[in-house]
């Protein structure tokens, strides 16, 4: 019964959908002039938005086969809402003193530094 439900919803995605013999299907990654996706392209994304809110879908993080624990840290990571040093201080918890990363590098501890950048937690 379930499936059935399902190949309807289908059904209904695909409606609209036309099918061309002439033309060929991929995927196309805007990031490139080519239209190929490279990690490159992608991280060079990611770590242009270091400071700005990445809208991430629900759909994507919320699915039953993910662990809750790995869905509540990506929400947080995404939503910048960890509890990094720039976090604590914004919300008044810590003082201005204390803003440099935990790894001794001498930048300041926010999310993009330390997941991308910081050499100490690189190497770990």
């Amino acid at each position: 019964m379930w499936e059935e439900k399902l190949v309807g919803k289908l059904c209904l995605l695909l409606q609209n959908v036309t099918l061309q013999v002439d033309k060929q299907d991929r995927w196309l990654w805007r990031l490139e002039s080519s239209n190929d996706f490279t990690v490159r392209s992608a991280y060079k994304v990611f770590v242009n938005q270091q400071n700005t809110f990445i809208e991430v879908s629900p759909k994507v993080l919320w699915h039953k086969d993910i662990p809750l624990k790995v869905v509540l840290f990506a929400w947080r990571l995404f939503r910048d809402r960890l509890p990094t040093k720039d976090n604590l201080i914004r919300r008044r918890i810590i003082g201005h003193g204390d803003s440099l990363c935990v790894g001794g590098c001498g930048l300041m501890g926010t999310s993009p530094h330390l997941f991308l950048h910081c050499q100490f937690f690189w190497e770990v």
